[in-house]
């Protein structure tokens, strides 16, 4: 149900997508401003109220802050990481600390924008095993936003109108409705997720859920593996290992020469060698771990591949689901404009934008509101005079020749 006692207020939409890896949110204010991504690290320590009350943070060049609910104070982000020891919590159902995590991206978001008081419309992304956990989420961050949550600078001023829960890949799989129009209710359509945490297979056709299963052959399965396998002293929990793969298996194997410990150039290029011999045997456990809990699915007319794990295991997935001949989407089409993407996140948006974009939609029709413009303005087409190869004589008569831009199509 959407608030609507006060049409006059400043609305405050966010879409959030609570990575283990990575937090991303979309931001608007509602409904002709135009969508901003903002990040944060995952990290969150629970603190005491002294020791951060009068930390200096600033919202506009760091991803750091701290909220209190109630008489819990947090710290988020790289506040969490740097000054707290705070972890990603990768092990704890994102439940777990989604309520803190959403006050300080609700801070973020008014700061950013330059909001001092909003009504909010709130759309969480959750794993499908935690979906139904979205309901008592709704009631405490609005419980909490009503009793008022402690920021860096001062009590948040947000009235909570709407909270929706979608299962994480909703907005991949409405990227590809919209494309299939009518067929998409013929299709039995699976929609394979592969996060940092873990990889999940949803199952719809029609407006029907077949089946929806998960397991943690994420890429921390994968890092953990790595770890082991080099044994020299290196920490699952570092995130800069996971970025050192991702870059080493686009070719840029400097970026495992980073990961050593050593001091000696000889001791270094010996880890770099350890380093790659590890990577290759890893990647290949996980595809075959991946692989074969994927053959345990039941089949599909095609199936939607997203996250960012996913392209890191790209041309085996292409391989496998084409020797099935399984038609491969990748994620659900969603086109990811590049004057949102400021943080060069690429496909790692994908399921965020599109879920955006769905729940805009719904406002929209919750509003009456008749939108005549894209959520993202097209850039203007550069006007490109008619060059002449020889003097035009009938210069002074007549108007020199242009290419008319064409108008932006509504979304």
């Amino acid at each position: 149900m959407i608030d609507k006692d006060n049409s006059d207020a400043t609305k405050l939409v966010l879409t959030c997508d609570l990575g283990a890896s990575l937090i991303k949110i979309v931001a608007q204010i509602y409904p002709d401003a135009t969508p901003q991504v903002i990040t944060m690290t995952p990290e969150v320590a629970d603190v005491e109220r002294e020791s951060v009350v009068g930390l200096d943070v600033d919202p506009l060049t760091s991803d750091a802050t701290w909220v209190g609910i109630g008489s819990e104070y947090y710290a988020l982000g790289s506040l969490a990481k740097n000054k707290f020891a705070g972890t990603s919590a990768i092990r704890d159902l994102k439940y777990q600390y989604a309520v803190p995590k959403l006050a300080g991206l609700l801070w973020f978001a008014c700061q950013k924008l330059g909001l001092e008081e909003a009504d909010v419309f709130l759309h969480l992304l959750l794993p499908s095993n935690e979906y139904r956990d979205g309901k008592n989420l709704g009631k405490q961050l609005s419980a909490a936003l009503k009793a008022g949550i402690n920021t860096p600078t001062g009590r948040l001023k947000l009235k909570p109108c709407n909270f929706v829960v979608s299962i994480e890949g909703s907005g991949v799989l409405a990227a590809r409705r919209r494309t299939l129009g009518e067929a998409y209710s013929t299709r039995t359509i699976g929609m394979l997720m592969l996060g940092y945490r873990n990889a999940s297979f949803t199952i719809v056709k029609g407006k029907n859920q077949i089946k929806a299963e998960s397991t943690d052959l994420g890429m921390n399965w994968l890092v953990e593996r790595f770890v082991e396998q080099a044994s020299v002293g290196l920490s699952k929990n570092d995130l800069c290992i996971p970025l050192a793969l991702v870059k080493a298996n686009l070719g840029n194997v400097e970026a495992l020469r980073s990961l050593s410990r050593k001091t000696k150039s000889s001791d270094i290029e010996s880890d770099l060698t350890l380093f790659q011999k590890a990577l290759k045997l890893v990647r290949r456990e996980y595809c075959r771990a991946l692989l074969r809990w994927i053959r345990t699915i039941a089949s599909v007319d095609e199936v939607l591949l997203c996250g960012g794990t996913g392209e890191f295991v790209r041309p085996e997935l292409t391989q496998f689901f084409e020797k099935e001949t399984i038609l491969i989407v990748w994620n659900g089409g969603v086109d990811i404009p590049a004057t949102l993407d400021i943080h060069k996140l690429g496909n790692r948006l994908a399921d965020v934008w599109g879920s955006h974009i769905n729940y805009i939609n719904m406002l929209d029709m919750n509003f009456r509101y008749h939108r005549q413009q894209p959520l993202i303005p097209q850039p203007a087409k550069p006007v490109n005079t008619v060059q002449r190869c020889h003097p035009d004589r009938w210069k002074n008569f007549l108007p020199m020749l242009v290419d008319s831009p064409s108008s932006s199509s509504p979304s």
